[in-house]
């Protein structure tokens, strides 16, 4: 088996660990690009007679004629679309996501970041540090309302977890199930009803062009007094400058882990708003859950070769619907 790691040194140390580099090592020829991803015709020239590529973050457009050999993709990041182009799949060739491992670590973050700003920890943690005592105005997430926007990976874990607060849900979502829904025991929906009726929605809808501002300062005006919103999707999915606005009120709360412009800028009209809680999209996957997102992928190499079932596999049309 000939490998090739299409992965840039700079965040290769962290999905691949000694121990991994070694188990991938003892699979067969390995070999390595430089400090950033190839493309083109320099991946091409460099992945000559792979079996196998892995990718990862900032790994751009791959088309078939740039992989003649591979028989299966192992990429290391969430999201194939606009990555793995469409002549890739037609040509049969196998891709694999971590999509499973960072929604499992997503989800994780977005129960985290509720429980964050229902109890208003940073505030209470920070008036403490300060020698101030406050008096308990904390909220929990124990038979909340709770609004979801979208279903998908994410938000079916999240939905999962919530289901040990007792939650209240709502789901917004434009492929319903009910079926799904009556198993979960949530309701669906219109986004009307859920930023009128929830005390936190939670926003887990993919970026593409048709979902550019998809919530915008109509939804947000719906929101009660005191309201959360999440936002651990995309920044491009809401019009920032709405939600800055009425942020700026008083009337709200944001949890932000994803910005339309990434890093976020100094001058950006959320920094210095105390009813703003932002975070610079660390969400998930954690730190530490890379390496082990590059083993199971490892582990789907083996089965592929073996004739076995993979389990991380991304389907041409589940990655039309990813983030580009």
């Amino acid at each position: 088996m000939k490998i090739f790691v299409n992965v840039g040194a700079l965040i290769r140390d962290s999905f691949m660990k000694e121990d991994t580099i070694r188990r991938l090592e003892s699979l067969g020829e390995v070999g390595y690009c430089g400090e950033d991803p190839l493309y083109g015709e320099e991946l091409k020239k460099a992945a000559t007679g792979a079996d196998v590529l892995f990718t990862g973050w900032g790994q751009k457009t791959i088309h078939a004629d740039d992989i003649p050999s591979v028989k299966i993709i192992a990429h290391t990041g969430g999201t194939v679309g606009g990555i793995i182009a469409c002549d890739v799949f037609e040509k049969g060739v196998k891709v694999l996501s971590g999509n499973a491992y960072y929604a499992e670590s997503v989800a994780e973050g977005v129960i985290a970041y509720m429980l964050f700003a229902l109890r208003n920890m940073g505030y209470y943690s920070h008036e403490l540090s300060e020698g101030r005592w406050q008096e308990n105005r904390t909220e929990g997430l124990l038979d909340q309302r709770v609004g979801i926007i979208s279903v998908g990976a994410i938000s079916r874990i999240v939905l999962e977890h919530l289901k040990a607060y007792r939650a209240k849900v709502k789901v917004f979502s434009t492929r319903p199930d009910p079926a799904y829904a009556e198993k979960m025991g949530f309701t669906y929906a219109s986004l009307e009803e859920i930023f009128s009726t929830c005390r936190v929605v939670s926003l887990h809808t993919a970026r593409n062009p048709e979902t550019r501002h998809m919530i915008r300062a109509e939804h947000f005006a719906m929101l009660e007094d005191g309201a959360v919103f999440l936002n651990t999707a995309r920044g491009e999915v809401i019009d920032e400058d709405a939600l800055a606005a009425e942020l700026k009120t008083g009337r709200i709360r944001a949890v932000l882990d994803v910005y339309q412009t990434e890093p976020l800028p100094a001058d950006s009209p959320f920094v210095g708003l105390k009813n703003a809680m932002l975070f610079p999209h660390q969400c998930g996957p954690t730190y530490d859950r890379r390496d082990f997102v590059t083993q199971g992928l490892i582990d789907d190499v083996v089965a592929f070769f073996a004739g076995k079932a993979v389990k991380n596999e991304i389907f041409a049309e589940v990655a039309r619907r990813m983030t580009h």
